[in-house]
């Protein structure tokens, strides 16, 4: 079913393999691993784990190892086109921000930046202009429904650091065009109880109680949640330094590390579906060094596998979403 391909530049991969094949130690005892295809599915089995997940959760378009023609829409986004899902937004005055200008920097003009902070996770919506997400190159991707990692530039400004679908390869965000107006989304250390709150009050109770019914956040909103724990600790000992404890009035929260920004999830793990066939001969991890074929110092890795995602019962499902 799905075709996640890496390339990797083979001088940098070599260096790293050899360095990790000497042998340390006194009497040059120890086994390093010395198999040059080993080493490369070493090193990209977390990059391919990530983009797995991305591609269960996100589907295709969010996920640019994809190389296969078929539509895989992913989980997320066939809830959120459902009927009968329970559906909130984001664009409320504790949760968003009106820009009235985002150049062909990222840097983003709004009214104020004094619930924002270094870090934070924001998404665009609500575009009007021409400009273009050009991380990948051009002509680039529109900005709308897109997540980015921001640093506060000034009392009514920010830059857009780097797309929040960049995980695996970090690139920094760079943009053509621009914007006069744009709706920005957020959930951070200053709203992520209030939205919380809201969430939990608009649970239908018969999910609530089940024993399996859990929400689903992004790594972003469980380290707001965790940052707002010890914020609330007035006068508790070790507040900065414990672990917070995931979950909210009892409910458990399910921090999800390769996410969808800005979005909460709740459901029942018994109404969410993933199938795989392991046993399948489509399923397969290679690596080919391209020199004798294309003369190119390359290594490319190709992944294959069959996988479905789905839920069943849709007005069972809590979603929340830029």
């Amino acid at each position: 079913m799905s075709l996640p391909t890496a390339v990797e530049q083979w001088d940098k991969l070599a260096q790293s393999w050899e360095a990790q094949a000497l042998k340390p130690g006194a009497f040059m005892d120890y086994e390093g691993v010395v198999d040059l295809s080993d080493f490369m599915v070493q090193r990209y089995l977390t990059k391919i784990q990530i983009a797995n997940e991305r591609l269960y959760w996100l589907g295709k378009s969010a996920t640019k190892e994809a190389a296969f023609t078929a539509d895989f829409p992913g989980l997320l986004p066939s809830i959120a086109a459902a009927s009968g899902v329970y559906k909130v937004g984001l664009s409320k005055p504790a949760t968003s921000l009106a820009a009235t200008a985002i150049d062909a920097n990222g840097i983003v003009t709004v009214g104020d930046t004094s619930n924002l902070a270094d870090g934070d996770v924001v998404t665009i919506t609500a575009v009007t202009g021409t400009i273009k997400d050009t991380t990948n190159g051009t002509p680039g991707v529109a900005i709308q429904g897109q997540s980015y990692f921001i640093q506060i530039a000034g009392a009514t400004t920010f830059k857009l650091v780097r797309n929040y679908n960049e995980v695996n390869s970090r690139k920094p965000a760079t943009f053509t065009g621009t914007a006069t107006a744009a709706t920005v989304n957020y959930i951070n250390v200053s709203n992520v109880l209030q939205v919380l709150g809201s969430v939990y009050a608009q649970l239908d109770p018969a999910d609530r109680i089940q024993d399996d019914f859990n929400l689903q956040i992004p790594l972003h909103v469980g380290y707001a949640y965790a940052q707002a724990q010890a914020n609330k600790a007035l006068n508790v000992i070790n507040a900065f330094t414990d672990m917070k404890k995931m979950d909210y009035l009892g409910i458990p929260l399910q921090v999800m590390n390769h996410w969808q920004a800005n979005t909460i999830l709740g459901a029942r793990s018994s109404n969410l579906f993933l199938g795989v066939d392991l046993l399948g001969d489509a399923s397969e991890l290679s690596t080919v060094y391209l020199k004798p074929y294309t003369n190119d110092n390359v290594v490319r890795m190709k992944a294959r596998m069959k996988a479905a995602v789905n839920f069943k019962f849709a007005n069972e499902l809590f979603y929340l979403s830029a």
